[in-house]
């Protein structure tokens, strides 16, 4: 059961990474004639769901950690220092992407503008951030039954107070460090702040708990996909009521806490319906998933790399395609870049299973390598 368990997961992470190659294609390349019809706007609600997916599989992937782990994160044994570092590592590498320009000497130079985008607050510090909350909650609640009231707590309380921390006057925002602004507040944008987007980690945390812990969880994936379309529903009837407990000048798509919920929804579907149809996935396309789930960091920094050329110029990849970028641009950008990251996935994946010890080796000197050339770059 345990690798059914993680495996319909890491298809639906799979397929988030599939979705955020497009989606990031899309906002790169796409020409501006392509961006102002229905389908567009079509493409862009559902475009909306990848980083909740990443995000939910995050919080849902700590659950399932805790069945193994929870002593052992409790008692301040060797797995929790373990994550702990993983996540610093995480977080080094969301970091390491950003920098404006790959040189510590420009570093010093930098302007505020160029802080803030070097500091700003994407996916891989979002996640990380919220699994030191959910860390932090579990070592002091201690104990799983708690820990789902926790989640609870924190679920409700970014969905509910993101509406006024979007109202905080910008003036007020500007006296916290910008390292801290950004993850918490939206002046300057973050990509990835807190409010709201840490929600939908606890909301993956809550929704594989109860998952967990049923006595037929195919009767409770069956609930969750009668549960997802109707909140959908009852969402997009809501959001024709002119009523909010917030200032209606904010924006719903950004501050609702009924918006949240519908990219929840919607998310919770997937994962109901994946894990419902699980026994069959057995064909390539679902092991390609798979793995790509598995070594979403991987995928993740790749793709960024080729398609926003972190921390790199991405001019090559942008001479290499059309002046006017169509769909069916995208649509074979979209596989070529998929079918690369993939193949470096599978090979860093193949060698970690036989040779781990090699594989631990060769990333600390690429990252020795990394961070010389960085200290050290003079343009």
């Amino acid at each position: 059961m345990a690798s059914q368990r993680l495996t319909f997961i890491d298809i639906l992470r799979g397929i988030a990474c599939i979705w955020m190659i497009e989606t990031h294609a899309v906002n790169a390349f796409l020409d501006a004639a392509y961006k102002n019809n229905p389908l567009f706007s079509i493409l862009q609600i559902s475009n909306g769901f990848v980083a909740v997916a990443f995000i939910f599989c995050a919080g849902a992937g700590f659950r399932l950690a805790l069945d193994a782990k929870i002593n052992d994160y409790i008692s301040y044994g060797k797995p929790l220092w373990s994550y702990v570092r993983r996540l610093l590592f995480i977080l080094a590498i969301g970091y390491s992407l950003q920098p404006p320009r790959f040189s510590f000497v420009k570093m010093l130079n930098f302007t505020p503008e160029q802080w803030v985008t070097f500091l700003d607050c994407n996916v891989l510090q979002l996640i990380v951030a919220s699994s030191f909350i959910a860390l932090a909650g579990l070592l002091l609640v201690r104990s799983l039954s708690n820990m789902v009231i926790f989640a609870w707590c924190t679920f409700l309380s970014i969905s509910m107070f993101t509406p006024f921390v979007w109202s905080i006057d910008p003036a007020t925002i500007a006296e916290i460090p910008t390292f801290f602004r950004m993850y918490v507040t939206t002046y300057p944008q973050a990509s990835f702040p807190l409010f709201p987007w840490s929600v939908y980690y606890f909301a993956g945390y809550i929704i594989t708990h109860y998952f967990m812990i049923a006595d037929s969880r195919r009767q409770r994936a069956l609930q969750y996909l009668l549960i997802g379309p109707l909140l959908m529903g009852i969402v997009y009837a809501s959001s024709r009521i002119p009523w909010s407990y917030y200032d209606a000048s904010l924006n719903w798509w950004l501050v609702s806490p009924m918006h949240m919920l519908f990219r929840i929804a919607g998310v919770l579907t997937l994962f109901a319906a994946l894990y419902l149809v699980q026994d069959h996935l057995k064909g390539p396309i679902s092991r390609m998933l798979s793995l790509s789930g598995k070594e979403s960091l991987v995928i993740y920094v790749g793709q960024g790399i080729i398609i926003y050329g972190a921390p790199i110029s991405g001019e090559v990849l942008l001479a290499m395609l059309p002046v006017y970028v169509n769909p069916w641009h995208i649509f074979i950008l979209t596989l070529s870049v998929a079918g690369v990251v993939y193949g470096y996935a599978y090979a860093w994946n193949t060698y970690k299973k036989y040779l781990p010890k090699h594989a631990e080796w060769s990333l600390r000197v690429s990252m020795f390598i990394y961070v010389i050339s960085f200290l050290f770059k003079k343009h």
